[in-house]
């Protein structure tokens, strides 16, 4: 009697274990059921549509750039005032800064250089030499021709030329004005109080002033770093790579007094020191495509020149292209554009082999299967494939005609299976 009530008693946990163990054992059923069904959480199938893509190959070295320069030295030292902006272009002889000794308030300073940039569009409007009536007929030519150069030049952006044009422009229309008045009294008088007022602020000064003028014609910088002698601009193209070494272990930092550079022509040098195989492809001769990665900028230069040496290549790289916004640092890091690959870009892990062909599985609606590829260009971890491989049958050269398959070649569209791919087997192709 004492044992049966025992049992009953053990009754109520026992049932409790079975019926925990009944549901784990529905729980794994189902989990097991539903990893099936998906083919397995691991195995999810994604796929990747093709596209033609165009790729450039970029070869990255460090450039020197060389210019035929002319260092712009002022005779006193003090603090600098240009009158012109980086890149402008300038005559011989024209003023291009003032230098003020001793000490100098930057506000006085900066109002003296105001008033001398007034002065000088004045002065080339020759209003304070002969005028005659006769003349306002060849300034309104001039207006017209000056208003078309200034168009043109800021159309294809170049804003540097675009500011001195319409510096021109400015003084023409006040010579074109003061002879249309028929007297230049007021104009005279505008001019004679500025120079009034810039003598006055100028004799304020505690030092003395000094003019800094062009010593040749060409385009102005307000900065020189000592470079600018280097190289020799006339045979930059015959430097070999043991020369371009010896040449920049000579540069020295710009000496006292220099207060800028005269670029005398446009054409201006990159010097590209690279290894003799990273230079197989570059031909002489040829314009590539150069990345400058400190402004950013696109440009499209000629190779004049390949010069090899001790298993290096001097690259010698030309153009005439000046973007406004250029930084022309000595130094500069760039990408060359070696050449363009153009083709179906798929993961190189989608490619597989059957029956000795490389190609891809596809999926087709529901149907998967194998289209065949010809890899041209591996880039990492992705392959560049034909966009016109031809068809082929697999397992044609078997004695079993019944599994010979016709693959077609990858087409434009075409969804490629880039994982999941690993459960697919030859012998589930449908073609």
């Amino acid at each position: 009697m004492e044992e049966k009530e025992t049992e009953q008693r053990r009754d109520p946990v026992a049932r409790f274990w079975l019926s925990l163990l009944r549901g784990a054992l529905i729980l794994g059923l189902l989990f097991y059921l539903l990893y099936h069904l998906t083919n397995g959480f691991s195995a999810e199938m994604k796929t990747q549509t093709v596209k033609l893509t165009a790729e450039e190959q970029l070869l990255s070295a460090v450039g020197t750039v060389v210019r035929a320069e002319v260092p712009v030295r002022a005779s006193e030292s003090g603090v600098v005032s240009y009158h012109v902006s980086d890149g402008e272009k300038v005559k011989a002889n024209a003023k291009v800064a003032m230098v003020y000794s001793g000490y100098a308030e930057s506000d006085t300073v900066a109002r003296i250089a105001e008033l001398d940039r007034s002065i000088d569009l004045l002065e080339a409007a020759g209003i304070d030499g002969d005028i005659h009536v006769s003349d306002a007929a060849d300034a309104e030519r001039e207006i017209t021709s000056r208003l078309l150069t200034l168009s043109e030049q800021i159309g294809r952006g170049d804003f540097s030329s675009a500011g001195e044009s319409a510096d021109g422009l400015l003084s023409t229309f006040v010579r074109r004005d003061t002879i249309l008045s028929g007297s230049g009294e007021g104009t005279l008088a505008t001019l004679s109080a500025l120079r009034a007022e810039r003598e006055s602020l100028a004799a304020s000064l505690s030092g003395g002033s000094t003019a800094v003028r062009a010593s040749r014609a060409g385009y102005f910088y307000s900065y020189a770093d000592g470079g600018e002698t280097v190289f020799a601009y006339d045979s930059v193209g015959k430097l070999t790579p043991a020369e371009y070494h010896a040449g920049l272990s000579t540069m020295q930092a710009a000496s006292a007094g220099t207060v800028g550079k005269i670029v005398l022509y446009p054409r201006w040098y990159l010097l590209c020191p690279v290894r003799e195989e990273e230079a197989a492809s570059l031909k002489a001769g040829g314009t590539y495509t150069l990345y400058f990665s400190g402004s950013g900028e696109r440009i499209s230069m000629t190779l004049s020149a390949k010069n090899a040496g001790d298993g290096e290549v001097l690259l010698v790289f030309s153009t005439l292209e000046m973007p406004d916004s250029f930084d022309f640092d000595r130094t500069q890091k760039i990408s060359i554009v070696t050449d363009t690959v153009s083709g179906y870009k798929l993961p190189a892990s989608a490619l597989r082999i059957v029956d000795g062909s490389v190609g891809v599985y596809i999926r087709s609606g529901n149907t998967v299967k194998f289209r065949l590829v010809e890899v041209f260009y591996e880039s990492g971890a992705y392959v560049f494939v034909r966009t016109d491989t031809e068809g082929q049958t697999l397992y044609a050269n078997d004695a079993d005609p019944s599994n010979d398959i016709y693959c077609k070649g990858l087409s434009l569209y075409d969804n490629v299976i880039v994982s999941g791919a690993k459960e697919l087997a030859p012998d589930r192709i449908v073609n």
